[in-house]
Order: C-alpha cells, then sequence, then structure tokens
C-alpha cells in the first residue's frame, strides 16, 4: 500500500514586528508504504531560501527541524548542489495506521521559526490478498430452479484500496453446472440439476486489480439439490411430484416477470433421456410464453411475462422414446 505525506497551510508571523501573520507555503509530496528507511518523499522539495529568505541565521548555526504530530517519522535534509530540502523516511509507514502526516519545517538557529507546510501522503501497495470469510459453505437448491438463478454470492474483502482493492470472482476449474459472475460473485445455475441427488461443488477465488495481482485461497461452495415438493399453502392444489422421472405431478419454476426473451429457464435434462424428443402438448405453440427445443430439451421464453394476468402457466411437454 503506498502513503502521501501531505503537508497543511500553516500561518508563521511575518518578518518585523510580528503583528502580521502570512500563509505558509504548502509543498505535498508522496511515499509508498512499507518503503524502507530512508526513502525519499516523492514530488516533495522545498527551495531552501524558503528556510531563511534573508540569510539572518549563520549556516554553522542553522538547522532544520519537522513540526506536527508524526514528525519523528520523517527527517528533513538540506541538498545543498540543489538548494533544496528533501524529506526521507526514518522507519517503514502502514496506510492502514495512518493515511496522511501534516508537517512544518522549521529553521532553529536557536529559536525555531516555520518556514513551510508540507502534507504526506502515504500510497497503497499491493501487500494484502483477498480473503472470504469461510472456506466452504453450503447451500440447498431445489432441482427445478430455474436456470441463472443465483445459488449464493462470495464475498470477499481486501485490505487494500483503489485498484488494490477491486476484486474479481471466478471458478477454478471450470465448472459445467455453475457460473461465477466476475464483478459480483454470484455463482449462477446454469445447467439442470433437475432430478440429481448428489452434491455439486464449485471452487470460487477472488483476484485483485493491482500489482502484483494477489488471489484469495478458495471457497468451496456445495450445493444441495432439493426436490421441490408443492406446499400446502404455496398452491390450491396440492400437487407433491418431483421430477419429470415421476410424470404423477408438475415440476414448479419461479421466473421473473422481467425476463428477456430467448432466455433458457429450464433444462430438462436431456442426458436423462439419451434417446428422447421432447415435444411440447399445452397450450398452444401460438399463446405458450415458451417453447421446447425437440433436441436439446431446453425452455425458452419467447414473449414477455406478466404476472399480473397470467401468474401460472401450466406447461406439458411430452417425452417420446426415439427407437
Amino acid at each position: 500500500m503506498m502513503w502521501t505525506l501531505l503537508v497543511s497551510c500553516l500561518l508563521t508571523p511575518a518578518v518585523g514586528d510580528g503583528s502580521a501573520r502570512e500563509t505558509l507555503p504548502l509543498f505535498r509530496g508522496h511515499v509508498l508504504e512499507n518503503s524502507p528507511v530512508g526513502s525519499r518523499v516523492s514530488g516533495l522539495s522545498i527551495p531552501a531560501r524558503r528556510a531563511d529568505p534573508r540569510g539572518a541565521c549563520p549556516s554553522a548555526d542553522a538547522r532544520l527541524k519537522l513540526l506536527g504530530e508524526g514528525s519523528e517519522k520523517f527527517r528533513a535534509l538540506a541538498h545543498h548542489e540543489r538548494g533544496r530540502v528533501l524529506l526521507r523516511t526514518r522507519v517503514p509507514l502502514d496506510r492502514e495506521e495512518r493515511t496522511l502526516y501534516r508537517l512544518a519545517l522549521a529553521l532553529c538557529c536557536p529559536s525555531c521559526a516555520r518556514a513551510a507546510a508540507a502534507e504526506v501522503r502515504v500510497l497503497d501497495a499491493n501487500d494484502h490478498a483477498p480473503a472470504f470469510r469461510e472456506r466452504r459453505v453450503e447451500v440447498r437448491v431445489d432441482d427445478a430452479a430455474a436456470l441463472r438463478s443465483a445459488v449464493y454470492r462470495a464475498r470477499a474483502r481486501d485490505a487494500d484500496s483503489g485498484r488494490n482493492g477491486e476484486l474479481v470472482y471466478f471458478s477454478a476449474p471450470r465448472n459445467g453446472s455453475f457460473f461465477v459472475v466476475p464483478k459480483t460473485g454470484d455463482v449462477l445455475l446454469v445447467d439442470s440439476i433437475l432430478g440429481r441427488s448428489a452434491p455439486l461443488s464449485v471452487r470460487v477465488f477472488a483476484r485483485d486489480r493491482g500489482r502484483p495481482r494477489r488471489t484469495s485461497e478458495p471457497l468451496e461452495v456445495r450445493v444441495e439439490p432439493r426436490r421441490w415438493r408443492a406446499g400446502d399453502a404455496a398452491r390450491p392444489l396440492r400437487r407433491s411430484a418431483r421430477s419429470l422421472l415421476d410424470p404423477g405431478g408438475p415440476v414448479v419454476i419461479s421466473v421473473s416477470e422481467d425476463a428477456n426473451i430467448g432466455s433458457v429457464v429450464m433444462n430438462l435434462n436431456p442426458a436423462r433421456f439419451p434417446s428422447a424428443a421432447f415435444e411440447l402438448l399445452s397450450p398452444a405453440s401460438d399463446s405458450c410464453p415458451v417453447s421446447v427445443t425437440r433436441d436439446g430439451g431446453e425452455m425458452v421464453i419467447v414473449r414477455g411475462l406478466d404476472r399480473e394476468t397470467e401468474p401460472v402457466v401450466d406447461v406439458a411437454v411430452k417425452v417420446p422414446c426415439v427407437p
């Protein structure tokens, strides 16, 4: 992480009787956090004439001093060849501890008079890797859940700031049943789990955008399919069908009315029917809001949905075996 040293505008008595006051010139600089001792504060260079504009202080007796909270972490050096006063660190700085130092440069001979103000900002270095709170989570999902449903939202934290703290999420190795949205960390269901009983797992990682890039330890998301059962209060008809393998009742899918035309809401899992052809029986194709692909078994939205006029649509699909 990086630190920048900032020096605020201070007031110093004007030369003369001290009744008037003038604003001190302000100089700004920065230093990267955790830089080694003796690192220069970049961008901050004070002309030496500012320290003793009238040359009233004999060079043998003059000394530079930094004032202000945290001034002990820096030292001022006069660069005689350049005629400038530079600042260097006495200790490594930590941006998490403090991001800004407001200092004043004084010339002492022997009394001290403030000559310039300085601000030093500590800049962020990418010294923290993202981290999840848990290493493993378990979620239960209805086996009739619509495709692209979010089954979990992964959240990692990074103590760095700026681009060093911006996170991108991904899964590894790639998983055919789930997709992790890079920006949000949402884990989306992209393959049908209808009729499955064995748990599925996906490993989620978070990576920052800093340099060098740092990656979190994996978060294992374990998804346990749950066969849907119609609740007593969910529907007036008490239907207890479980999946396509049990044709005695319906499989219920919840779809947002904002779903786009062309969205796949469900895959009828053709792997369970390797020699099957899918056919929409009812309602008629010209009045049904979804279509069913013959070979793939995908249910696709073909027109807009309106919950107020048609809150429930019963769709019957025939799965004839192909010899």
